[in-house]
């Protein structure tokens, strides 16, 4: 098992381009497929001509070539910013390369929990982007899934170094979570209709979230980068949290401090995640809703 790490300039300049619009660096008529998700995950993919393919579907021949021309515009300003950024990846990408041995043996523990037989982490492709714009002290990750097409993405800040410490693992294992999830179809249907299941409590929480998603959340983060789980494998420390959380990253620390025990049995035991250990989630978040 390998890590796929890719850093893709393509990918990196949709990213640049939507960061910089924003801030009117520059103006050019890409602007106005920017808010299209559909648009925006076609850049992510494994080769150029298939990206270029995939956006003609979706935007049509001839707005592909507009899009082309607006690349070419915006190539100088890019160009500039893709010196640094690029060598910065390069840098990123060997931390996780180094790493390798401990993510994979972390996966594996994964896979025991996801109730799945193979760990998939060989055959998502992992997407390193840089951010111009953040001043984050962390990484941000997120995950696109299709059943035969998914990947994930790390938002890195231009100006965040390398750390010595395993933080950014415990981030890129949480996004793997949510794929090895969808592996084991009876468990992510049990978590759809739980979610259904409290719909009026989901939607009092989640604000803009999908019900679905905002438990999906919680329960990963109660092993994953807030819960034992990264106590254990990435030498991390749960924090102690008793106030009333407000928001979905209170929630997400909240419900790993409460479910301590209970994970580290999980994972002590090599126990599936089953229905028993949800209903504990959502007791846990019953009383200690306002």
């Amino acid at each position: 098992m390998y890590l796929s790490i890719k850093i893709s300039r393509l990918s990196n300049f949709l990213f640049f381009a939507q960061k910089t619009n924003k801030h009117n660096l520059i103006k050019f008529d890409l602007r106005k497929y920017l808010s299209d998700e559909k648009f925006n995950l076609s850049f992510y993919g494994k080769s150029e001509d298939k990206i270029w393919r995939q956006i003609e579907k979706i935007i049509g021949k001839e707005n592909a070539k507009e899009t082309k021309k607006s690349i070419v515009l915006l190539n100088p300003v890019f160009t500039s910013h893709w010196r640094k950024a690029s060598n910065h990846l390069l840098l990123w990408k060997q931390y996780f390369r180094n790493n390798q041995s401990l993510f994979q043996q972390t996966t594996l523990e994964l896979t025991k929990l996801c109730g799945i037989k193979h760990s998939i982490i060989s055959k998502i492709p992992i997407y390193l982007i840089s951010d111009p714009v953040s001043n984050d002290k962390e990484i941000n990750a997120w995950f696109s899934w299709i059943p035969k097409e998914s990947f994930i993405v790390i938002e890195i800040p231009l100006g965040l170094k390398v750390p010595n410490n395993f933080f950014p693992l415990a981030v890129l294992a949480h996004e793997f979570f949510h794929l090895m999830l969808r592996e084991n179809k009876n468990l992510f249907l049990k978590i759809t209709s739980i979610a259904k299941e409290n719909d009026k409590l989901f939607t009092k929480l989640a604000e803009d979230m999908p019900n679905r998603i905002f438990l999906e959340e919680l329960l990963i983060s109660s092993f994953i980068p807030e819960g034992y789980f990264s106590e254990k494998y990435f030498n991390t420390k749960v924090v102690s949290y008793t106030s009333k959380p407000k928001n979905l990253l209170r929630w997400r620390k909240f419900v790993a401090f409460k479910l301590y025990q209970t994970v580290k049995k999980y994972i002590n035991n090599n126990q599936q995640i089953d229905e028993k250990y949800l209903k504990d989630l959502i007791e846990v978040i019953k009383q200690n809703v306002k």
